[in-house]
């Protein structure tokens, strides 16, 4: 099975993305109820879903698998409940490496219905990006077209992020002038899709290897994370590149926070996320009280921004609350936080030297107050459940989350790669 961890330093998981949860050995958080509602099953159906889900106005989900039985080059899928069951229709199936493979950033929408991703590995083992064509009639396929194949040295392991305007925004963890990543744009044309670097990090004053795309504010603006910060700090930080003021003008980079590590985090992962008043909210993998990562919020002071560690994780022994977390978290409209961790909880031992997983909720406290964290699912990885979850989670309408585990879920069957190949949950309130 390709694992995130097989392929680059660093992991992985998507912006608008919200969190499922549930508590271990089958004990769930008062109210909360957890159901596995599809089981990957490898071959031309997928395997190995490592990437954030989105959704549609009609409830369908969206995601990549890394990969697949036949192939191994991945897939693009759709989620949607049939008559009470849940269905899985693969709408792409990567066959050659000039097209991609292993796609396992989170897809993104155009205002058409159109799909847009990347995949590792294309053409002479270069990354892509690609368009999935909705079809024009029902029963007709979608249709896959690479609009850009980077270099060789390139590495994409994320998503990609629309502009007002119809440009996407994503960037490379290598690659760039320096060999230390960059950010770029994809801008739209009767010819196709033209790339522009718009900035290429160095390791100097600004930093390197960007481990997620950026984000975008409603100014254009992009933030992202860094796994390694300005000069010799290898902890990590917070990046901006501002918007050019005219047409024409060049983007500003500025590092809004360099970690420390023990105290603040380190190894940030997944992507940030804006909450209504303009705070930034991420996770680090690494580092806080006990070396298992943190939840951490940035806040703007007029040009400067302030960091605050909301929750360490492995506070107590054995790590009950998680560790390690890695995807991208989900704000509620009450401000609260959703997401999961690769390691910890109370589910057993999953081969990885640590337990399977959580699904927690960090409940926004009131003024003055600490912010509480639940676990509100622990994996057990041996019950079917799935285990070592990398994505970030979506919440609905009616309150219920929806996540997916990359491996686990089937013990018998056609696919035996760590007991299944992975699975989609749901945890109602």
């Amino acid at each position: 099975m390709i694992g995130k961890q097989d392929l680059f330093p660093i992991k992985w998981a998507l912006a608008r993305s919200v969190a499922i949860l549930i508590l271990a050995g089958g004990v769930l958080a008062a109210g909360q109820t957890e159901s596995v509602v599809y089981r990957f099953k490898g071959g031309s159906n997928g395997l190995d879903p490592i990437g954030s889900l989105i959704s549609d106005s009609a409830g369908n989900f969206y995601g990549t698998a890394c990969g697949d039985g036949s192939s191994n080059n991945g897939t693009v899928f759709q989620l949607a409940r049939q008559g009470g069951h849940w269905t899985e229709t693969v709408l792409y199936l990567f066959a050659t490496t000039g097209e991609g493979s292993c796609p396992f950033g989170e897809l993104t929408f155009d205002q058409l219905g159109n799909l847009y991703g990347t995949a590792l590995s294309g053409a002479g083992l270069s990354s892509t990006v690609f368009e999935l064509k909705r079809p024009s009639a029902p029963g007709n396929p979608w249709t896959e077209i690479v609009i850009y194949t980077f270099p060789a040295s390139d590495d994409l392991y994320d998503g990609l992020v629309f502009d007002k305007h119809g440009n996407l925004y994503g960037s490379t963890y290598s690659g760039g002038d320096k060999g230390m990543g960059q950010v770029f744009q994809l801008t739209p044309s009767p010819d196709g899709w033209t790339e522009t670097v718009i900035h290429s990090f160095t390791g100097g004053t600004d930093g390197s290897t960007p481990v997620a795309g950026p984000i975008i504010d409603r100014w254009g603006n992009l933030f992202g994370l860094l796994q390694e910060g300005p000069g010799d700090n290898y902890n990590g930080a917070v990046y901006e590149l501002r918007a050019p003021s005219s047409q024409g003008g060049s983007w500003n980079e500025h590092v809004l926070y360099s970690f420390k590590g023990a105290s603040d985090g380190a190894d940030p992962s997944g992507r940030l996320v804006f909450d209504q008043k303009g705070n930034l909210f991420a996770v680090t993998r690494l580092g806080g009280e006990s070396a298992s990562g943190t939840v951490f919020q940035l806040t703007q002071h007029g040009d400067s921004w302030t960091e605050a560690v909301l929750y360490s994780f492995c506070a107590q022994s054995n790590c009950p609350d998680g560790s390690q977390p890695e995807a991208t978290l989900t704000i509620d409209g009450k401000g609260n936080l959703f997401g999961t961790t690769y390691n910890g909880g109370t589910g057993g031992n999953c081969g990885t030297g640590s337990s399977c997983g959580t699904v927690f909720e960090l409940t926004r406290p009131t003024p003055g107050g600490a912010w509480t964290e639940t676990v509100l699912h622990s994996f057990t990885g041996n019950t079917g459940d799935g285990y070592l979850p990398r994505a970030g989670l979506i919440l609905d309408k009616l309150g219920s989350l929806w996540g997916t585990t990359p491996v686990g879920g089937k013990l018998t069957g056609p696919c035996t790669f760590i007991n299944g190949c992975g699975t989609l949950f749901n945890v109602r309130p």
